[in-house]
């Protein structure tokens, strides 16, 4: 029995043994390998932000020196506190080094940073077309709405600033959106498209162009950051320096892949790029509950020879021998131009058009937009709800057969001085729509009358010829370039232009032809340009009160309150321009406001002779009904 109990016990012992010793053992592993799993995670964590931190701070830093150059969309006006102006230095932005950058900017104009009560702000965004080449601020449609605005809503407030600039298409667009919402624009004005191929980050150009679609969208992100830059500085200080060719036109430097075929890779790239950089544009806008005015765009159909064609033109050929080889070629742009032009000559418009279209399709140059990219912004347009301007679709109603030429084209695509005039009359009643704004009967102001008041001057049309000469001396329209000359001449306006092309400022040439205008009794063209110089400079109130006293005294009243209002806003104090404005608004028979005037007149200075006398007549007048 006592060995029975001693093998019980061992046996106890031994169960007691197996069943109670791994229980502590499993606890302590588990708890082991968990803080073990700990310890490589916090030191995996601690490996991995510790570079983050110092990328971090090397980026900090780097923002705080020279190296960092964000290019902000507008900047400080450093002499007029309070206003801004879009960066001349924007091209840049998409640039390792400014030395690469080609020479284009935004047009000078100031603008208030804070939008002022009651202002309606409109921004209007494309490229050269857009910026009014080769005329400049005056000449671009935006300047042409300002100019129809000013003329139909003298009482109101509303403001087109230009935003636009030579070479840049649908990525610029994209990439200062935010930049554009930030200014609170109440409506944006699109006319772009032209350069979705050759313009900066095109996908046939010299600038950037051999990047895919995903590639120039990151890019546009990484830009934004100190170390990237950096790094494209480093890159650039080691690499070959770029074949630069500042003596060359904008159009002889950026033509990279001078052949893209109408359906091929490039071509659908370029047109797919277009599309999608639109579609997100748009729908940046559309978040912000700003609305955006597309317009087609047009180009130079009747009088542009294909830039580079598959085939050379033939020998004095007829109709049906260019029937006949187009039907073997359809894609040679040099015989559709040659069967346009017979068409046409035999008096079939529709003939010659469908033609001249097809020339522009199959020119492998693309400084043309083809047919595709208006197909896109009508397809854009009624995907996003966004209004509709038809700009081609007018300037085709202005020029003879309905096919675009000379009559309203400069060169390939830009317009003349008509042109962007009915660019932007196709804009303007889209405008009124979306501002709610009515015209009284009295500021009706016909097509016409606004053609004969345009924004532009005889030196500004000597300016721009002298400009477009030169662009025709280059690449693509000849094949070596040539030397262009401003030659002296007897006519004043003429030798305005050439000091003005020689570095002559707008603002003095301008000056000089308010006086030249008044010395020949041309007080409405004085009072025009006086009234842009008053634009240009928003905060001298003595361009002002001189523009309104001009238009005084070519009779017209509206717009001589209009500049006078603008001066008594910026010097209050002052009684002259008050009298003045008191005057302009009793002779539009607006005896209360005039009333008004006179009283803050005497309120400032109560012996006033001239208030005092004017304030019994408008008195009287104002009880009698006289």
């Amino acid at each position: 029995m006592r060995q029975n109990l001693l093998s019980l016990l061992t046996s106890g012992t031994v169960i007691f043994i197996e069943l109670s010793m791994p229980e502590p053992m499993s606890d302590y592993s588990s708890a082991a390998a968990h803080n073990t799993a700990s310890r490589k995670v916090l030191f995996y964590t601690i490996a991995l932000c510790i570079p983050l931190l110092l990328l971090l701070l090397a980026e900090l830093v780097l923002r705080q020196t020279r190296l960092y150059q964000p290019y902000p969309l507008v900047v400080p006006v450093a002499t007029m506190p309070g206003y801004q102006q879009a960066n001349p230095q924007l091209i840049n932005r998409y640039f390792a080094t400014p030395e690469q950058a080609p020479q284009v900017s935004p047009d000078t104009q100031y603008f208030l940073a804070e939008k002022a009560p009651g202002q309606r702000r409109i921004v209007f965004i494309g490229g050269s077309s857009a910026a009014g080449f080769p005329y400049g601020r005056w000449g671009a449609p935006a300047a042409m709405l300002q100019q129809r605005l000013k003329r139909l809503y003298p009482e109101q407030n509303i403001e087109v600033i230009n935003l636009a600039m030579a070479a840049i298409n649908s990525y610029t667009l994209l990439d200062i959106s935010d930049e554009v919402i930030a200014l609170k624009p109440d409506l944006v004005l699109l006319y772009a498209g032209h350069n979705e191929f050759l313009g900066v980050m095109g996908v046939g150009s010299a600038f950037a162009g051999e990047y895919s679609h995903a590639t120039k969208l990151l890019y546009l992100k990484l830009r934004k950051l100190a170390l990237f830059q950096a790094l494209q500085r480093v890159y650039a200080s080691v690499s070959p320096p770029a074949d630069l060719q500042p003596d060359r036109t904008m159009m002889a430097q950026i033509a990279r892949h001078t052949e893209i075929a109408h359906n091929s890779a490039l071509f659908k790239a370029g047109i797919a790029q277009f599309t999608a950089n639109m579609g997100l544009l748009l729908s940046k806008y559309q978040a912000a509950g700003i609305p955006v005015l597309l317009s087609t765009i047009a180009s130079n159909e009747a009088d542009q020879p294909p830039f580079v064609s598959a085939r050379p033109a033939l020998p004095e050929p007829d109709v049906l021998q260019l029937q006949r080889a187009l039907a073997a070629k359809p894609d040679i742009a040099s015989w559709h131009f040659q069967l346009a032009a017979l068409y046409r000559h035999q008096n079939a418009p529709g003939q010659a058009l469908h033609h001249y279209q097809l020339a522009r399709e199959h020119d492998l140059l693309r400084f043309r937009a083809p047919l595709a990219v208006n197909e896109a912004i009508n397809e854009l347009s009624k995907a996003f709800a966004a209004p509709l301007v038809d700009g081609e679709a007018l300037l085709r109603r202005h020029s003879p057969d309905g096919i675009i030429g000379k009559q309203l084209m400069l060169e390939h695509l830009h317009p003349n001085q008509l042109g962007y005039f009915w660019l932007a009359e196709a804009f303007l009643a889209a405008v009124q729509q979306q501002l709610g704004r009515t015209i009284a009967a009295s500021a009706v102001v016909s097509p016409q009358q606004a053609l004969a008041d345009i924004p532009l001057t005889e030196v500004d049309l000597a300016l721009a010829e002298y400009k477009v000469r030169q662009l025709k001396a280059d690449y693509p329209f000849v094949a070596t370039p040539q030397q262009i000359t401003f030659a002296a001449s007897d006519n004043p306006f003429s030798e305005l232009a050439r000091a003005r092309s020689n570095g002559l400022s707008w603002l003095e040439a301008s000056q000089r032809l308010v006086t030249l205008y008044q010395q020949q009794g041309r007080i409405s063209d004085a009072a025009k340009v006086a009234g842009l110089l008053a634009d240009a400079l928003p905060t001298e109130s003595h361009l002002a009160f001189v523009a309104g006293q001009l238009y005084f005294d070519s009779q017209q009243l509206p717009l001589a309150a209009y500049y006078q209002r603008k001066a008594v806003a910026m010097a209050p104090d002052n009684t002259d321009y008050r009298l003045m404005l008191a005057r302009s608004y009793y002779y539009q028979q607006q005896l209360s406001r005039a009333l008004n005037e006179v009283e803050q007149i005497l309120a400032l200075q109560p012996e006033h002779p001239v208030a005092l006398r004017q304030q019994r007549q408008l008195q009287q007048q104002l009880t009698t009904g006289d």
